[in-house]
């Protein structure tokens, strides 16, 4: 039997246990314009045990300010030196190749444009500049004059990069056409796939670490492919929370790159302990919280005191913090072991904090 990738054990707060927080924006401090419950207090009760804090983000188009300005506005006071943009990481990408005042060509919102100038670029206004590079970053103006102007450049030899590849982005209406499939359109008409510097790739949570000074940091997200799958590309632990996109039972089927460090409801778990799992037998116990995966025709099964209840497809679950632990090892042994479970076999799971 091999050996699952599992849950880490805390037995201090998180927010001593670490010393810097990679934090993720939209569905875990706010959700559009709307505070994420309790983010606020659990932020400052964080910061009060010494965690320091880094929001990064895969949104190219708005400033450092402007992200500061919307957080503090929510109440959780941030400086703009305490964001870290995907624009800034694709500019930092090409000051390491490039030297300064070499003439790069964005495609894409204020925020990319302030990020490259400040990095030491000179900003071209179209390919018959000459561009060294191409740098393409979500704005919701872009359209065919500026990506044909990015494909006129990469065609005569400018470097690509892409501030992230997300194909789309969560609006209030629903999901809109993304920075990666606007990405897709360059790359149709060129060939060219672009370096990204943003989530899930590892270079953006190396560069707001550097920039906090952190020497143990842990990323905090609600998006197992990119915020997930980003730290654990990095080597960084993470948690989970079930505030914004993935959710837990998206959590139980987590592919191996794809599984968070440490679970919780919301934010409040920066500043509480995390117990972990063990095998006992057949079941993987937590507390009193305990779950396996059983039969011939393999389901979960949990233990709610003497008794062993299977959790039936179709059937929204309520469980515990400590058993959604418990499933999550469960189903992540029995994948490793060449078992997987699919999404008909795993129901809607309802987690509530233990308050």
């Amino acid at each position: 039997m091999s050996t699952p990738t599992m849950l880490l054990a805390s037995a201090e707060p998180l927010a001593t246990a670490y010393d810097v927080a990679l934090m993720d924006l939209d569905g875990v401090c706010y959700r559009g314009a709307e505070p994420v419950d309790h983010a606020d207090a659990a932020v400052e009760e964080a910061r009060r045990l010494g965690l320091r804090m880094m929001f990064v983000t895969n949104n190219a188009a708005r400033e450092p300010q402007t992200v500061a300005d919307q957080l503090s506005s929510l109440g959780i006071p941030t400086s703009p030196d305490e964001v870290m943009t995907s624009s800034q990481a694709a500019a930092a990408i090409l000051a390491a190749v490039l030297p300064t005042g070499s003439v790069v060509l964005p495609i894409g919102g204020a925020g990319l444009r302030t990020a490259l100038t400040e990095a030491g670029f000179t900003l071209a206004t179209g390919a018959h500049d000459a561009p060294v590079a191409v740098v393409q970053g979500f704005s919701p103006d872009l359209g065919w004059r500026e990506l044909t102007e990015a494909a006129y450049a990469i065609n005569a030899g400018a470097r690509y990069v892409a501030t992230n590849l997300d194909a789309t982005l969560p609006t209030e209406r629903g999901m809109a056409v993304g920075n990666g499939s606007l990405v897709a359109a360059v790359t149709n008409a060129t060939g060219v796939v672009p370096i990204s510097a943003g989530k899930p790739e590892p270079e953006i949570f190396r560069q707001a670490t550097r920039r906090s000074a952190g020497s143990r940091p842990i990323a905090v997200g609600d998006r197992l492919n990119t915020d997930i799958a980003g730290a654990r590309a990095a080597g960084i632990p993470s948690v989970h929370v079930l505030t914004g996109v993935s959710d837990a039972r998206d959590v139980v089927l987590a592919a191996p790159h794809e599984r968070p460090s440490y679970l919780a409801v919301d934010l409040r778990g920066l500043v509480e302990p995390h117990p972990v799992p063990s095998r006992d037998g057949a079941w993987w116990r937590c507390g009193a919280a305990a779950a396996r995966v059983s039969g011939a025709e393999p389901h979960l099964e949990i233990r709610l005191g003497d008794r062993e209840v299977p959790l039936e497809p179709g059937e929204p679950v309520t469980v515990s913090l400590d058993t959604w632990r418990c499933l999550a090892a469960a189903a992540w042994e029995a994948a490793d072991d060449g078992a997987p479970l699919t999404v008909s076999q795993v129901p809607a799971l309802q987690v509530v904090a233990p308050r």
